[in-house]
């Protein structure tokens, strides 16, 4: 994927459409149960359907699902298979940090991914990318070893974790903490919010966004995802930043990752550097790390509504 250039007036009015009213709080769970395209012939979430249907069976569901043909497959890292998804119905959208249920032809398990690429790609080029770490789980198994160029599988958007403020909202800061593949959703909000940054630049009637720090977890430095996108950005804008951890061996000498974990110290540090009191944070990855992560924030002064978090595994 390559770093876009928005403009235009078409483009800003597709971007306000996919905007939700803030509140406030960004809901971990939602009340309304999943709802299915009528007469769509897919899987309604029973036992077959597989595990992401009944982890989120409460979560928020777009009303239609689409068909989507695979235009591009590659490695992302060794472990991660990067595909890129064209869907053709303008009845499609989601906003950053959202994910897809996937319906694979001739397979009853449904697969659950969050896209990496932002509202906008998807806007300007009728795409979408997911970063998939390798499982022998049937959705995950049949993409790496039978997905390629060509392949067609139907796609509905779901979830309440996401980023989305809009014109007239207060700005406010944003804190991602990303462990391993828990980096998708959070990218996606990354590159939404250089979309953001860059709306303003041309309108200073559009929203303003905030300061905006991504502190992202990886085993090793070839394990660390989209890092020559994540660092353009952070070159390009000097409020959005990352910094890059690496838990398992030391990165090389010459690059800008620390060895070590994402410590109770390095939050209080990142949070001295942001507005605590506009701040909201997202943090998506394994649930002990998303544990800890938590308990360090509260210990740092952060209370609980400004803390969003999603758990898949």
């Amino acid at each position: 994927m390559e770093i876009m250039t928005l403009g235009g007036p078409g483009i800003k009015l597709a971007l306000r459409g996919l905007r939700l009213k803030h509140t406030g709080i960004i809901r971990f769970l939602s009340t309304a149960p999943p709802k299915l395209e009528a007469q769509s012939g897919l899987p309604n979430g029973g036992l077959g359907a597989g595990k992401h249907l009944q982890f989120t069976a409460k979560h928020s569901r777009l009303p239609v699902i689409v068909k989507a043909v695979v235009t591009d497959v590659r490695l992302e890292s060794p472990t991660v298979r990067g595909i890129t998804l064209q869907i053709d119905n303008p009845q499609f959208n989601f906003k950053a940090g959202q994910w897809v249920d996937m319906f694979i032809p001739g397979m009853e398990t449904v697969g659950g991914f969050s896209m990496y690429s932002a509202p906008s790609q998807l806007i300007e080029t009728g795409t979408i990318d997911l970063g998939i770490k390798f499982s022998k789980w049937p959705p995950v198994f049949w993409i790496h070893t039978q997905c390629k160029v060509g392949s067609t599988v139907a796609l509905r958007v779901g979830g309440d974790f996401y980023y989305a403020p809009e014109v007239g909202d207060h700005p406010f800061d944003l804190l991602l903490v990303a462990g391993g593949v828990g980096v998708n959703p959070l990218a996606s909000m990354y590159f939404h919010a250089r979309t953001l940054h860059k709306l303003y630049l041309e309108n200073k009637e559009e929203y303003c966004p905030g300061k905006v720090l991504l502190l992202y977890s990886a085993k090793t430095y070839e394990d660390i995802l989209y890092k020559t996108l994540l660092d353009a950005i952070s070159s390009f804008h000097p409020g959005i930043e990352v910094k890059y951890f690496t838990t398992r061996e030391p990165p090389p000498h010459a690059s800008n990752a620390t060895y070590g974990h994402i410590t109770q110290d390095v939050l209080r540090s990142s949070l001295k550097t942001l507005d605590t009191s506009a701040l909201q944070t997202f943090v998506c990855g394994p649930p002990p790390m998303i544990e800890n992560i938590k308990d360090h924030l509260l210990v740092c002064g952060l209370s609980q509504n400004k803390i969003f978090y999603e758990k898949w595994w």
